[in-house]
């Protein structure tokens, strides 16, 4: 068969496709890509709204946010080393009580009986006997069950002086958070007070070139605001030693602004009884600690009883033997050690008895005495709410309009709004009352356990 060369066109159309052939794959890659990139896409966005409706987000906290009072408390409890201390204790005492029902040691000796004084010879007579005995003492009646209770009640104490750290440190902690927010608020305050008498100076000034205003307002006005600046440097120096001292516990994070509203924990009463206190706790610990050694002194008048056990070898041909043996103190004299010791005990006892429920009527009437001033504080700040405020306002703004009107005077502007700022600072003074109160009401009721 002849042959066919290829036509220019045919040649041209191969070369084409040929070379083509790359880019169409690459373009078909491509496409299969963009169409995977497009489908994830469309299922992360449906991930992220089906998590929006049934999950929470989660919200970091910035560097720039505000000290709660809740996040200063937890940062106190995280880095105090009295706590630490404390928790040291308790596994310490953990340790100690594993051992308080153990019984003694047992006891093992050696002896040799009928030894020869001339010789010194072990087989000289048949009656020279080595014997090697294990003895076990057994303390009196129930003293081991009486150790264990009283270690238990070591536990006890020990992790009731854990809550009650932790309790010291949130009331400090907060008492040193509420001081800083107080003087926050008053320098807020004494800032508005002080944009207050700028304006004031402004308007007298005025007044004064119209012969409406005297002299003498304008310079009680400046003195007025040189004495504004005065406490508002004072006040800056209070707030910045009170943040040095929360420092100690919470670090840097002491220097972050503060929030503008006190905390649900500083305005509504805590919920808890003084039963459940962990001072309450520790102390009834304590007496359980002590009719446990009550326990193991009534004990000792019982007697003591030993077990032992013997082997000898005796010399030449005779036999060895086995000894067994039962021992029992006779607790004859006790009026001279155990009588004492038991009286100590129940005195120890008593006091420990006495103390608890001194501390616990101090504790109720503490309870009761700051629930009173609550109850009192909180009646007259709903009174500044509901009248004394607003009533001041008014005449503020009467003064204003008296002046306004060219019946009043410019003084009468000033005493009222002096006023109504002196209201807001004791209506502060007041709230803050209140908070210092619920704080050592937090002490009383609750129990971080």
């Amino acid at each position: 068969m002849p042959f066919l060369s290829p036509s220019p066109w045919c040649l041209t159309r191969w070369v084409l496709t040929r070379s083509l052939m790359p880019i169409q794959h690459s373009l078909r890659t491509l496409g299969m890509l963009l169409i995977v990139i497009l489908a994830l896409s469309g299922l992360a966005q449906a991930g992220q709204n089906t998590s929006g409706r049934s999950e929470q987000p989660v919200f970091s906290i910035s560097p720039d946010a505000t000290l709660s009072l809740q996040e200063a408390e937890q940062l106190a409890v995280q880095n105090d080393q009295g706590l630490a201390a404390a928790v040291a204790t308790e596994s310490a005492e953990t340790s100690s009580a594993k051992a308080a029902d153990q019984l003694p040691d047992p006891e093992i000796s050696l002896g040799v009986s009928s030894l020869p004084l001339d010789t010194f010879s072990f087989t000289q007579t048949p009656m020279t006997t080595t014997e090697v005995s294990i003895s076990q003492s057994l303390p009196p009646g129930d003293t081991l069950a009486q150790r264990a209770l009283a270690a238990d009640a070591k536990i006890q104490a020990a992790t009731a002086n854990i809550a009650v750290q932790q309790q010291i440190l949130r009331r400090e902690v907060g008492r040193f958070w509420l001081t800083v927010y107080r003087d926050q608020q008053t320098l807020a305050l004494l800032a508005q007070e002080k944009s207050l008498y700028q304006r004031l100076l402004r308007s007298a000034q005025t007044a004064y070139s119209t012969g409406r205003a005297r002299a003498t307002d304008l310079v009680r006005l400046q003195v007025r605001l040189a004495e504004l600046d005065d406490r508002i440097d004072r006040q800056r120096g209070s707030t910045a030693a009170t943040k040095a001292r929360l420092a100690r516990w919470i670090g840097a994070r002491a220097q972050q602004d503060w929030p503008t509203a006190l905390p649900s924990a500083l305005t509504t009463l805590p919920e808890g009884s003084v039963e459940h206190q962990p001072e309450i706790k520790a102390l009834q610990a304590n007496l359980a600690e002590a009719r446990a050694q009550t326990g193991e002194a009534r004990a000792a008048f019982k007697p003591k009883f030993g077990v032992s056990l013997g082997y000898g070898i005796k010399a030449g041909n005779q036999p060895d033997t086995v000894s067994v043996g039962v021992s029992m103190s006779l607790p004859l004299f006790t009026g001279e050690r155990q009588a004492p010791l038991l009286a100590a005990a129940q005195k120890r006892q008593q006091a420990r008895q006495l103390a608890l429920e001194s501390r616990a009527a101090d504790f109720h009437a503490e309870a009761q005495s700051l629930n009173a001033d609550v109850d009192s504080l909180t009646s007259r700040i709903d009174r500044y709410d509901r009248q004394i405020l607003p009533k001041l306002r008014q005449v503020a703004t009467l003064a204003q309009n008296q002046f306004g009107s060219g019946s009043g005077d410019f003084t009468a502007i000033i005493d009222a709004e002096q006023a109504e700022i002196t209201g807001r600072q004791q209506r502060l003074d007041l709230t803050i009352d209140r908070a210092q109160r619920l704080i050592d009401l937090r002490y009383l009721l609750e129990n971080p356990a």
